[in-house]
Order: C-alpha cells, then structure tokens, then sequence
C-alpha cells in the first residue's frame, strides 16, 4: 500500500520471508490474504501487486463515496442525538489537524495515513459496522490514487477546506450537509482526473 512494491512486482514467497524476517508459512497465509483482499493478483504461476485500471478505480471511488456519504450522515445523527462524547469529537478534529498539517507540509505519506485515520474515525462514530468494513477494504486498494489526488496541484488546500467543513456539519449534527460534503469530497479525487495505478 506504501508503493515500496511496485505494481506488477513478483511477490516471491522465499524472497519475501527472507527480507521480512519470517517463515514462509506465515508469507504464505499473508499472501493469501493480500490476493484475497485484491491487493495481489495470480500471473498463473506466482502472486504479483496488483493495480486498477481507470474503471476498477472509478468503480471503488464511486463505492467509497457513498458509503462515506452515509457514514457521515449517520454520524452527525449521532451527534444530533447526543450519542458522541465531546472527546470524540476531539479526536476526530484532532485527526483532520494532523492531516491539514502534513498536507501543507508536502509530506505525502503522512497526510495519506492521517487522512484514512480521519474519515476511519467518522466510519466509527456511524457505528455501521459491515460498510466500515467495506470501506476499509477499499481504502487499501485506493491509497495509491489518494498519494496523486494529493499531489494535484491545487488538491492539497482542497482537501483541507473539504475536511474543515465536513467536522463543521457533523459537530453541528447536520446529516445531510454531512453526507453532501462526504460525497463531494471523495468524487473530487475523480474529478482532479488521477490516472489509474
């Protein structure tokens, strides 16, 4: 997910347990994992990286948006019902700090793993356990287009605006302004025309 492998990388199984420092058996299971997640493909013969092509890509934006869109609408019934602590709405604020601050620092990396904690938060206060799930798993093979969405230019102040508002309605406990917001920033990533991996 770091894009340490690159995509269409051989993912050996020896190699792989000799470099990490651990038994094959446990590369093997691991392997399965990532194939069945999506994150590595069968060439016939061995496991490689997988990537998306632009419609795979569109596809898991267009899910993510979504189920997104939901989860913030569900959070902000939450809050308008008095179910959220004031100290998770903290975090949350705290989370979508973080990002803005790597975000405006150019430090890719971190902004990408603050912003998946951030809208992770958000799939938590919806307390939608299965569409959390299903998020997760989509996050996982979308990361690598959150890296260049990030570094269109013009993207990074975006995404920031985009997360101040969205802490605004779901603090305020406006589900649909929520769900809108959530919705508009995840279709933005499509809209900024990120290339497939």
């Amino acid at each position: 997910m770091s894009g340490e492998l690159p995509l269409g990388s051989h993912l050996g199984e020896l190699r792989l347990s000799s470099s990490l420092g651990v038994s094959r058996p446990t590369v093997r299971e691991a392997l399965r994992r990532l194939e069945s997640s999506g994150l590595a493909v069968s060439d016939g013969r061995s496991l490689r990286v997988a990537g998306m092509d632009r419609d795979e890509l569109r596809s898991a934006l267009l899910m993510r948006a979504s189920l997104e869109g939901l989860h913030a609408e569900l959070a902000a019934g939450r809050v308008a019902q008095g179910e959220v602590a004031p100290a998770e709405l903290r975090r949350l604020s705290g989370l979508a700090v973080l990002a803005e601050r790597a975000t405006e620092a150019g430090d890719h990396e971190a902004a990408v793993w603050h912003n998946r904690e951030f809208h992770q938060a958000i799939d938590t206060l919806a307390r939608s356990p299965v569409s959390a799930r299903a998020v997760d798993r989509l996050w996982d093979r979308i990361l690598v287009a959150t890296h260049r969405s990030l570094a269109a230019p013009g993207r990074r102040a975006i995404v920031n605006r985009e997360h101040r508002e969205l802490l605004a309605a779901l603090e305020a406990g406006q589900g649909r302004e929520a769900a809108a917001i959530a919705v508009k920033h995840v279709r933005a990533t499509l809209d900024a025309g990120v290339p497939p991996e």
